[in-house]
């Protein structure tokens, strides 16, 4: 893989940063060009994004922080040092998406927006960002596999690559391929369930019960350091079971049509 795509002296371009700004960029250019269907007006869009953005790297780098608290070094200045000199890589979803959807939630509240709406039209875009941004976790080799026999198993050989060194050039699960392909499909199908007539708030519980479903599935081929497990799952699965959970809950009170006799 390419964990650095070009050096230009001192400076390096990352093939994670430069996918992850590039799936932030498809998922704005899909959504802005959708604007007009919610009377969203483009300063109010890009402070969204620019929210979503800063919550997304803030949730996910502290979620990685506590997960990974007990490989970050033996001391606490080696743990800061680590998270200072590594702070490109290492980033758990779930916390991004926590933070940026209270960070999103305030905002829009405080803009007087259709709250349900408004995150109908915004979920849409992630999985298409999300799909990208896995390709780069691909490239730079971290969120890698399980080792498989299976013909889908992939080498990584590079030494800038983040799969530690006694799992290269062993065949690994391209757990991120893996996510990466279901994030589309589940694009695809945000993408037209949107479409259709809805109640507010479905798209978005769709999205979550997917990505969450998509996620549990996924850990079972995770290889990298998951976390301490929280009975027999990993924290990400942990935290898929709840989200799925609250989203039947809310499903069911709230959204459910009633039965009429």
């Amino acid at each position: 893989m390419h964990p650095v795509l070009f050096k230009i002296g001192s400076f390096e371009m990352a093939s994670y940063g430069l996918m992850t700004a590039l799936g932030y960029a498809a998922a704005a250019w899909y959504l802005v060009r959708k604007l007009k269907e919610i009377q969203l007006d483009k300063d109010t869009f890009w402070n969204l994004i620019f929210i979503a953005f800063v919550g997304a790297l803030t949730g996910s780098k502290l979620l990685y922080i506590i997960v990974s608290w007990p490989l970050l070094g033996d001391t606490l200045a080696q743990k800061l040092t680590n998270i200072v000199q590594n702070f490109r890589y290492g980033f758990v979803f779930f916390g991004g998406m926590i933070a940026s959807v209270g960070a999103l939630v305030w905002y829009i509240r405080k803009k007087k927006l259709p709250l349900l709406s408004t995150a109908d039209f915004l979920i849409v875009g992630l999985p298409l960002g999300h799909a990208l941004g896995r390709i780069g976790c691909f490239l730079a080799g971290c969120c890698y596999g399980r080792p498989t026999s299976s013909p889908l198993g992939v080498v990584f050989t590079n030494p800038d690559t983040l799969v530690p060194p006694e799992l290269r050039g062993i065949p690994l699960h391209p757990t991120q391929l893996y996510e990466s392909a279901g994030n589309i499909l589940l694009f695809m199908w945000l993408h037209y369930a949107y479409k259709k007539k809805h109640k507010p708030g479905s798209v978005l519980l769709q999205y979550v019960t997917g990505y969450a479903a998509m996620r549990f599935i996924i850990e079972f081929f995770r290889g990298d350091y998951r976390g301490a497990y929280i009975l027999g799952m990993s924290p990400s699965q942990a935290l898929a079971v709840c989200t799925v959970c609250a989203a039947a809950a809310v499903y069911w009170f709230f959204m459910k049509e009633p039965k009429h006799g």
